[in-house]
């Protein structure tokens, strides 16, 4: 797909220096007097979310990204009359840094909600998509835990807190117990992180689920205060209603990231890939692609962990083992790879009628598939009429896990013989007939950023190693959350901090 924005019209596209030699130094055009100048480093929702709140606070920015479009892995595909995802597939509208960004880039009148079927999700359990209780008396009745299991799950207030940092899959089965590990929490961890929960670390990837016990000494009455609070009046000075509702836009995940970058002064400048970054007090930061130098005061860097190690080489360090440490963290940050499969199918192809999100299948299944969506039944002109639009993952921490134990992966399955995985494990879950209309994999080598045990820590010490650098930022989804609201939120607190940091009472974000 690519970008509308073409390199060339940008009138700060950079000057190369002919035969080696020291050309000028092309900067980012003249503003008004006071006007901050500022390069950031990618243009996935980190990078063009920093740069539109950036813009917002009166800093001219100049985006620079590696490949021939925007938007990362939030990509939209149009296909013989459907329109589904290649990456992520909606957002949910709880976090005020996200209604900011769609009101300012007048993006209201294109959000669409989800349909009610999407409230209705699945677990494969015993051959079988049992649908997730939605209230507490379906959680009474529901056949995803045994009678000894929800009784496990009661005497959660009663458990003590931890005292060390833990997985997901420790801190769960202490509180919750085994069985709501293994059903529910299991095939959660895969359907956000493509993740292993017994290598995640619960302070790290799910802070707000930590969060309730270290504040409330407990996961259920920590929800109960939650509920309280949200049942108190709304404060009438806020202009949007955060309901939490699902919604994606009517043209896609990236019809967002088209009309960002779109409202962007300097058009992003794509086919760039950065190859290094250098900082003096005298010429402040100097980025380098290929013959091209920029020089900027400020340089944010939106990009994955493994490119910032990189980039971050050249830069002045007065310890340099406290460099070389952080380098080594954000190499080690690991990205598995995921792969979506999309297809379509005749309705009377399949016996389930596909009347929710999605399904997904805990470990204990001993599947390929980590589960599946169900866009043509998440949201409205998603697929023609009479016809399943099915979104299939394979990979993440559970491929690994095969590879490890010695066992053939998907992943290092061809494309075709994937697909055919794909549709025997389905198969045994929904019911199918025949093939697909048509199918496309989407294949990420490195797909989401893995928040492991010491994750917060190795953090802390990419941090510490550059504070002495002014003007460097770091943002992207390795670190502070991987969804999308979590990547908009610290974009919009990345521009604060900078207002904040030029006006001597900031530290480094």
């Amino acid at each position: 797909m690519q970008d509308a924005n073409s390199p060339e019209a940008n009138k700060t596209s950079p000057q190369s220096q002919s035969q080696g030699q020291a050309g000028p130094i092309p900067q980012a055009p003249e503003t008004d007097a006071g006007a901050q100048q500022v390069i950031v480093i990618g243009a996935g929702i980190s990078g063009l979310a920093s740069a539109w709140f950036l813009q917002q606070q009166g800093y001219e920015v100049l985006v620079l990204e590696a490949s021939a479009c925007v938007g990362g892995n939030l990509q939209t595909v149009q296909h013989k009359g459907c329109q589904f995802e290649r990456g992520p597939n909606s957002f949910i509208n709880n976090r005020q840094a996200m209604a900011d960004l769609i009101k300012g880039a007048g993006l209201e009148t294109q959000l669409q909600l989800a349909n009610a079927d999407a409230h209705r999700r699945f677990i494969g359990k015993h051959g079988e998509l049992v649908a997730l209780p939605t209230s507490p008396k379906e959680g009474i009745t529901t056949k995803v835990l045994s009678w000894p299991g929800k009784l496990r799950v009661a005497w959660e207030p009663f458990v003590g807190k931890g005292c060390k940092e833990e997985s997901i899959a420790e801190f769960v089965q202490r509180r919750l117990g085994k069985e709501m590990f293994d059903w529910l929490i299991d095939p959660f961890v895969s359907g956000v992180f493509a993740g292993d929960p017994h290598k995640l670390s619960v302070q790290a990837a799910v802070p707000r689920l930590y969060a309730l016990e270290k504040n409330h000494g407990s996961l259920i009455r920590g929800a109960i205060a939650k509920m309280r609070a949200a049942r108190q009046p709304a404060d009438s000075t806020a202009e949007t209603k955060l309901d939490g509702a699902m919604m994606t836009f009517k043209g896609g995940l990236n019809q967002l990231m088209k009309s960002l970058a779109g409202q962007l002064l300097n058009p992003v400048q794509t086919n760039t890939q950065v190859e290094s970054v250098s900082y003096s007090q005298e010429n402040g930061y100097l980025v380098r692609s290929g013959d091209a130098i920029w020089q900027a005061e400020k340089v944010v860097m939106a990009v994955p962990a493994k490119q910032v190690a990189r980039l971050i080489e050249d830069l002045p360090t007065p310890n340099e083992a406290l460099l070389q440490r952080a380098q080594e963290h954000l190499r080690g940050i690991h990205y598995p790879p995921v792969a979506t499969v999309s297809m379509a199918f005749n309705k009377h192809q399949i016996k389930h009628p596909l009347n929710g999100f999605g399904a997904l299948l805990p470990s204990k299944e001993q599947k390929q598939i980590l589960g599946a969506l169900f866009p043509s039944s998440i949201f409205t002109g998603r697929a023609p009429a009479g016809q399943h639009l099915v979104t299939v993952f394979v990979g993440g921490g559970r491929a690994d896990s095969q590879r490890h134990q010695g066992q053939p992966s998907v992943m290092q399955l061809s494309e075709a013989e994937r697909l055919g995985v794909v549709l025997q494990e389905l198969d045994a879950y929904v019911g199918i007939s025949g093939q697909p209309l048509w199918s496309q994999e989407s294949y990420w080598p490195a797909a989401i950023p893995q928040y492991e045990l010491g994750h917060l820590r190795k953090v802390a010490d990419v941090d510490a190693a550059l504070e002495h650098l002014p003007g460097l930022y770091l943002r992207s989804n390795w670190r502070d959350g991987v969804a999308l609201g979590d990547c908009v939120e610290h974009a919009q607190k990345l521009a604060l901090r900078l207002v904040a940091d030029d006006a001597g009472d900031g530290l480094y974000a």
